[in-house]
């Protein structure tokens, strides 16, 4: 029997509440897509920013998803992965460094979300179609999306200094990195875990120091108190830069009513 499994998004204290909404299950839009606007440019600008060597790189170069691409994503067999195929397919070069894997799991995890959104528009254009709930129909509409106006997009106000940060808890104080794409990886390949399991994946992946101590093992994760680990989750979560994926409600398109649309991610990229 399975008990306190993750619902993606529905767990605010798990720390990186973007992560889990790109991870949210979703029902597939079978509907034809309207008619949308070219897009016009491939560079993608980073919420957080890619240090090399003491610099910080703020764009990402992208490119549209082709068929070979479509082929290689039918094939992923969870969100995870087909999330991280559309990655490392689709962006081309990190600054002026070509773009691997190995930097791609370097990259702040917002930072990773805002490359995809970027992917998602130079291949499907914007605004896109979505399906939602409309009230006053009592059904599910498609209704357009604008992904430009629409979503939020959390900065780092310092790319450097923002990224590491401290936080007090009842007794210890711990030194916090913002999740990067190792982490995020880690966290979309265990969502049959508990939401406790996952709070420490996202934890040994995240807290670095605990009173100036280096963390070496998921044991003091697991030691750490309740609350501080609740703590250091909601302040990840409050700092994590990157597109802010959350329910836009417009006006439906047949009636008085207001459809409410869940954006995320998984809602985005359909294979």
């Amino acid at each position: 029997m399975t008990t306190n499994t993750m619902d993606a998004g529905a767990n605010p204290a798990l720390a990186n509440d973007l992560i889990n909404q790109a991870l949210a299950s979703v029902e597939k839009n079978e509907e034809v897509a309207p008619e949308i606007k070219a897009p016009i440019d491939t560079l993608v600008t980073l919420p957080g920013g890619f240090i090399s060597d003491g610099e910080v790189i703020k764009t990402v170069e992208v490119r549209e998803l082709t068929g070979r691409d479509e082929e290689a994503l039918s094939k992923a067999t969870t969100i995870g992965r087909l999330l991280n195929t559309v990655l490392t397919r689709g962006v081309v070069k990190i600054g002026e460094l070509p773009a691997t894997e190995e930097l791609l799991n370097t990259m702040l995890a917002g930072d990773r979300e805002a490359a995809m959104l970027g992917i998602h528009q130079v291949t499907f254009g914007n605004p896109v179609e979505l399906n939602g709930y409309c009230s006053g129909c009592d059904e599910r509409k498609g209704v357009l999306i604008d992904l430009l106006k629409d979503l939020e997009m959390k900065t780092l106000e310092d790319s450097i200094a923002d990224r590491v940060f401290k936080v007090q808890g009842r007794k210890d104080e711990y030194t916090v990195t913002l999740p990067n794409g190792l982490v995020q990886k880690e966290l979309q390949a265990n969502l049959e875990k508990t939401v406790s399991e996952l709070s420490s994946i996202l934890l040994q992946g995240t807290v670095t120091e605990i009173n100036g101590t280096v963390v070496y093992s998921k044991n003091s994760i697991q030691n750490m108190g309740v609350v501080d680990r609740r703590t250091i989750s909601e302040e990840i979560a409050k700092r994590n830069p990157g597109p802010v994926f959350k329910d836009v409600t417009v006006e439906c398109p047949d009636c008085s009513g207001e459809v409410v649309v869940p954006i995320n991610l998984g809602s985005l990229f359909q294979f």
